[in-house]
């Protein structure tokens, strides 16, 4: 007995979600993961006290991804090396505000563009 055109449809459909959705399990277990830091450990990878972590958060130059049921703070891998651009910058003799700047810069009308 032959399948109707709706049976084969709908075989043809399940089989290309199945496809998919290998093809999606291979690419996730082929990405990296992505590696989380504890303060301690960026204090470690930086050479900053604790004291110089803690005002640079207090300040908004880093910001944790995410925070652990325990209450630890957590960072990523971008805010580990905003934090080695911040002592580079400090070595150099930039002030907290031409460091935040360069961090975080501001748009100017000229910026814009045409409106």
């Amino acid at each position: 007995m032959s399948a109707t055109p709706d049976e084969a449809n709908t075989d043809q459909i399940i089989g290309e979600h199945t496809r998919r959705r290998e093809a999606d399990a291979h690419a996730a277990s082929a990405r990296p993961i992505a590696r989380l830091y504890m303060t301690s450990d960026l204090r470690a990878a930086t050479g900053l006290t604790r004291t110089h972590l803690d005002f640079y958060l207090r300040e908004g130059l880093i910001t944790p991804v995410a925070r652990t049921e325990s209450g630890y703070l957590l960072f990523g891998d971008d805010e580990l090396a905003t934090l080695r651009q911040i002592v580079a910058w400090r070595q150099e003799g930039l002030g907290l505000r031409e460091i935040r700047d360069r961090l975080h810069p501001r748009q100017t009308p000229a910026d814009e563009g045409p409106a």
